[in-house]
């Protein structure tokens, strides 16, 4: 009988913990960065990156775009959070600069009534 309570305690702190996490955590908009991996006129292959972050909760959609379609060979990062209670992650894809062509980078996420489209600026 004591085994059945100490496991009832254990639960009831649990959910308890669990239920001060969603008091802390509330819905933010995320960050975004676009930029790329080397400087321009590196002789490494390049990748395009795009950083979101300070995000909740946790459900997000990262497109990298080249022309505003999806970029070949995408690599999503892991979720990964952070003490403040929201989230980040990194998406990228290989790619070859060239100035004919719109890089960018679209989150959706539900603290936004509309995705978010950040373009790639070389200068920077």
């Amino acid at each position: 009988m004591a085994r059945a309570e100490s496991f009832k305690t254990v639960l009831i702190l649990l959910v308890a913990l669990v239920g001060l996490a969603c008091v802390e955590a509330t819905t933010r908009s995320p960050k975004v960065q676009v930029y790329t991996r080397y400087p321009l006129g590196s002789s490494e292959p390049n990748f395009l990156n795009c950083f979101v972050d300070g995000f909740h909760p946790p459900k997000i959609d990262i497109q990298l775009l080249k022309n505003g379609k999806p970029m070949e060979g995408m690599i999503k990062g892991d979720l990964s959070f952070k003490d403040d209670w929201t989230f980040q992650r990194l998406v990228s894809a290989p790619f070859t600069p060239n100035s004919n062509d719109i890089y960018s980078c679209s989150v959706n996420h539900i603290s936004m009534q509309h995705p978010k489209d950040v373009k790639w600026d070389p200068d920077n």
